[in-house]
């Protein structure tokens, strides 16, 4: 447990109802980085990877009612927040904050640098009204409006499936996306940032492209170097190669950017994406500053 009366617990704490409806709230629990598995177990760990902050859950409570549970994080950033939004995007949009899905008594959504899940105990017509009006009203409270990682903008538009795109830090929670390997061969950390996108593949089938953004150009050659050696042995100079299920998977960096294509139709296509990759990381290293 945290110190509910610490600044950031406060601030958090306002941005909640103490009420529902008829449902009041009980007591807050407020949980850090260190102490959110007493709390979450299996999950804990998501969150820390997205580096958060602080948590504050509250209940809401009607006797003979299923139980409504807020759980609101800070994660330090809109950018980790945003990401760890995308973590879970089964569901439906519920147009609440900068981006929401809401599913069998479950809201997940974010803004600003704070990521809030609202779920009901059992989904009834009732509780999925207040779980939805709980969610726009904490949204409403929270002043700010945050940014998406800028490592976005290396996505090329074309054919992108922008409802699945996945922003993340660690290999365990890309693997969780789209298994790569048991051991961490791309030199993925909390200082990484990644991005997984779909893009519409020839004949129905669906691509996958990763990029990664490093601290510099270096680091970028290195984690190429082990990637390929990992999961390209026999590709040669060309860092193109043709998997067992028949489709191509290619792999450059440039500047402090990797980028890999997964599961292309064609050689090409997978050479044609990674060049448009690298082009537009190219105009958001040379743009205007920030």
């Amino acid at each position: 447990m945290s110190d509910p009366e610490s600044p950031d617990a406060r601030r958090l704490a306002s941005y909640i109802p103490v009420s529902a409806g008829p449902w009041l709230s009980e007591a807050d629990q407020v949980y850090d980085a260190e102490g959110i598995f007493e709390y979450i177990d299996g999950a804990g760990e998501v969150y820390r990877s997205y580096n958060m902050g602080l948590l504050v859950a509250r209940r809401f409570h009607k006797d003979g009612k299923p139980d409504i549970v807020v759980d609101a994080f800070d994660m330090g950033s809109s950018e980790d927040a945003f990401g760890v939004f995308t973590h879970d995007l089964d569901g439906e949009s519920a147009s609440i904050g900068q981006g929401s899905v809401y599913k069998s008594g479950l809201l997940s959504f974010w803004k600003d640098r704070y990521f809030l899940s609202v779920y009901a105990e059992e989904e009834t017509p009732e509780t999925k009204a207040l779980v939805l009006d709980l969610g726009r009203r904490i949204a409403a409270a929270i002043p700010g409006t945050g940014v998406e990682p800028a490592l976005l903008k290396v996505l090329p538009s074309g054919g992108l499936d922008r409802r699945g795109v996945r922003f993340f830090h660690v290999h365990s929670v890309l693997n969780y996306h789209y298994f790569v390997a048991e051991e961490n061969i791309l030199l993925l950390d909390r200082t990484t940032d990644a991005v997984l996108a779909g893009y519409e593949g020839e004949g129905g089938g669906a691509m996958r492209l990763l990029a990664v953004a490093y601290a510099d150009g270096p680091a970028a050659s290195r984690a190429l170097a082990s990637f390929c050696r990992a999961y390209m042995p026999d590709a040669g100079d060309g860092r193109t190669v043709r998997t067992e299920n028949g489709k191509w998977t290619s792999a450059r960096s440039g500047a402090e950017i990797l980028a890999v294509v997964f599961d292309a139709p064609t050689e090409q296509r997978a050479q044609g994406l990674l060049e448009s990759v690298l082009s537009l990381a190219g105009a958001r290293a040379t743009g205007p500053a920030r």
